[in-house]
């Protein structure tokens, strides 16, 4: 009896598991998507929309965004923590909120941040590397004494490639 649980209890994890690893997905990078998409649907969604598609003229897309998709997640960090103003250009649309574009979110978690991040830039249409909770402390101790919210001009002179 003690040898069928033993394997029924392995077949039951190979069988719940193999899938994800067949198709070379990381389980810890699914439940940070997962955790992400949480929050996403809490924080983000009533801008962005809940298929990142956003509202013309008004909130920029995060779907297939060329601000998403960039190397290095260092300017979307910023913002999610400082939020940003003015008008902003995305995939070649002039965006123009009122002030501020996107309101800083920095009571959020490096883990929340991070999280959220990753679902985005997997989302979407969008393929970009995970943020780690290690990016976005690095970014928010850099930015401890910033207090006013990110421009366009000023993000794009931080490189992300």
């Amino acid at each position: 009896m003690h040898n069928t649980n033993i394997l029924f209890i392995a077949s039951t994890s190979i069988l719940l598991f193999a899938p994800l690893q067949l198709q070379g997905q990381d389980p810890a990078l699914e439940a940070q998507k997962h955790a992400g998409q949480q929050i996403y649907m809490t924080v983000c969604f009533a801008c962005h929309q809940p298929a990142g598609q956003g509202l013309p003229g008004m909130f920029p897309p995060l779907a297939d965004s060329d601000w998403v998709k960039s190397k290095m997640p260092d300017r979307l960090i910023r913002m999610i923590l400082h939020g940003i103003t003015g008008p902003i250009t995305v995939n070649g649309k002039p965006f123009v909120t009122p002030a501020p574009l996107m309101p800083p979110q920095a009571t959020l978690s490096d883990q929340q941040i991070a999280d959220v991040l990753t679902y985005i830039r997997s989302s979407f249409g969008n393929s970009a590397p995970p943020v780690t909770t290690e990016q976005v402390a690095a970014i928010r101790s850099t930015e401890k004494a910033r207090s006013t919210p990110w421009t366009e001009a000023e993000l794009l002179r931080i490189s992300v490639e």
